[in-house]
């Protein structure tokens, strides 16, 4: 019913989504390592607050720990940004694709489209 064209755009597109998901998996150790150094900073901020000190010596441990938290935290967007960029991309071209053949076949509905490209996806 749909052409081949569009079939094969699609299972490029999830081809490549599902690619995508599997990088950031793999990047997951590296995410949890970076998540348990910005705990432990977090700790380290609290107890910071909690402490003794006189406001001033707290102002400068609580802005030198807030520094390090935030290259945390870049190190995390850092390790996920591509594979995420890379995932919006795909879902751009997801979304073309379904406006092109939407306009290709006006008489077929959407759910028809999804069920016939997703029986393909499938094979």
């Amino acid at each position: 019913m749909i052409a081949e064209q569009y079939i094969n755009e699609a299972k490029r597109i999830r081809q490549e989504y599902l690619k995508n998901l599997s990088q950031i998996l793999t990047q997951e150790p590296k995410v949890e390592e970076r998540k348990k150094e910005g705990l432990r900073i977090q700790e380290e901020i609290s107890d910071i607050i909690n402490s003794n000190l006189n406001e001033v010596k707290k102002i400068l441990e609580l802005n030198n720990r807030l520094l390090i938290l935030e290259k945390e935290i870049v190190s995390i967007q850092n390790i996920v940004r591509p594979y995420s960029e890379n995932i919006e991309k795909l879902r751009g071209d997801s979304d073309r694709l379904f406006l092109a053949i939407k306009e290709k076949y006006p008489n077929i509905d959407d759910k028809d489209i999804e069920e016939e490209i997703m029986s393909h996806i499938e094979e």
